[in-house]
């Protein structure tokens, strides 16, 4: 046993983010700085600070790209261009676990510009360039409030997926050089955390299950137009339409073919599945042909939909899914379903009565305290065991009727 729990440890500890890799970003973070700092007012002028926007990818962790900062002077990928970026993270064998958790670390990180070329060619996503406007004073404020910021996170900093990234940071130092918070001018109904991530989650299973699940009323509430910002091309957006920065400069192409984004796939087919299920409880002609399965469909998908929020729910400190009112609307106890010929009376009509007390609950939040997105699982489950109850009172009485 003792092996085992230090095996355990062991994994859970051991880091692949190597001394040699830390030695290399601080090496190149002091040559930065140097750098920056010995500049004269005629090479100020010259030098260049660019956003880098690269694209997104079909899959769970490139789905919103990514952005990041270069600064350089004279020849392009020579040894005075330099790559900032915000979104790396500590490679070690208990990342996964932290991520999910919402503890992961990450570091904000200095490279060549070669170097990050090299990286992005190898993935064979698009990367853009955009020159700030900046004059000598702007550009001095702009390195102060960056080198500030380095020193700040030099020993990391805990990642938010909407207030923390590496589109955040960069937003929040454009905003204190140019002495005005950046803005994300927008339809009014897409100024909800929720409402930016759709056009991304849309196109993957694995993105917008748990955003159908996990995320909780905070992330549809709406946002001031400075807090939308938290996505790379929404920041890119925003500096060109504030033209603060000069057009966008195509560093490599992209050689991926990115999915349509303009259908939602799992919505609609969870739709038709909620129809499905919801039409094999009422009492019609063709009910005894397809409510068994129906009843079975519910029950698998509301279980383990129920039971993955839960966990989520209970064991993770993101902030953004802590309050989520989906542990009421699915729920693992719906698994009694696929066993409920094996229930006696009192104690199936108990099940029945205590889901729908749940759904009441959650309608009830739903509409004054937690003003969460979850109306289309939220009505069918709830007319789901409506049905289910009426059915069982039915069935129930004519039973008695015959024992009688």
């Amino acid at each position: 046993m003792n092996r085992i729990i230090l095996i355990f440890s062991f994994i859970f500890s051991i880091s692949l983010y190597s001394q040699a890799d830390a030695e290399i970003n601080r090496q190149n973070k002091e040559k930065f700085t140097t750098f920056i700092n010995s500049l004269t007012e005629s090479e100020l002028k010259e030098v260049k600070i660019q956003l880098i926007t690269v694209d997104t990818l079909p899959s769970v962790t490139t789905a919103f790209g990514h952005s990041a900062l270069r600064v350089y002077t004279g020849k392009q990928f020579e040894d005075k261009d330099f790559y900032i970026d915000f979104g790396e993270y500590d490679e070690s064998a208990s990342f996964i676990w932290r991520f999910l958790k919402g503890q992961a670390k990450f570091y904000i990180t200095v490279k060549t510009m070669a170097t990050a070329y090299t990286m992005w060619d190898v993935t064979g996503r698009g990367m853009y360039a955009s020159e700030f406007i900046l004059d000598n004073v702007q550009k001095k404020l702009f390195f102060k409030n960056l080198n500030e910021l380095i020193e700040k996170y030099k020993d990391g900093y805990e990642y938010e997926n909407f207030t923390g990234n590496c589109v955040t940071y960069i937003r929040d130092v454009v905003g204190a050089t140019y002495g005005n918070p950046l803005k994300l001018e927008t339809e009014k109904n897409k100024r909800t955390w929720r409402s930016r991530v759709l056009p991304y989650s849309n196109r993957l299973l694995f993105l917008r299950i748990p955003e159908k699940l996990l995320f909780d009323h905070d992330t549809d509430k709406e946002r001031n137009l400075t807090e939308l910002i938290y996505l790379p091309f929404d920041l890119l957006i925003s500096l060109e339409d504030a033209k603060l920065v000069t057009e966008r400069e195509l560093l490599h192409r992209n050689f991926w073919k990115l999915p349509n984004d303009s259908f939602d796939f799992v919505g609609t087919f969870a739709f038709l599945i909620f129809v499905f299920i919801v039409l094999g409880q009422i009492p019609v002609y063709f009910k005894p042909m397809i409510d068994r399965k129906g009843e079975i469909l519910f029950s698998l998908m509301s279980g383990i939909g129920g039971f993955a929020t839960y966990l989520v729910w209970q064991f993770t400190s993101f902030n953004f899914m802590n309050e989520t009112l989906m542990v009421l609307v699915f729920s693992p106890i719906d698994f009694f379903l696929l066993k409920k010929n094996k229930l006696s009376h009192k104690v199936h009509l108990s099940i029945i009565l205590l889901r729908v007390f749940m759904l009441l609950v959650a309608l009830i939040l739903r509409l004054t305290l937690y003003k969460q997105s979850i109306d289309t699982a939220l009505f069918f489950s709830s007319l789901f065991f409506l049905l289910y109850l009426f059915n069982f009172l039915r069935t129930s009485k004519t039973n008695t009727v015959k024992a009688v």
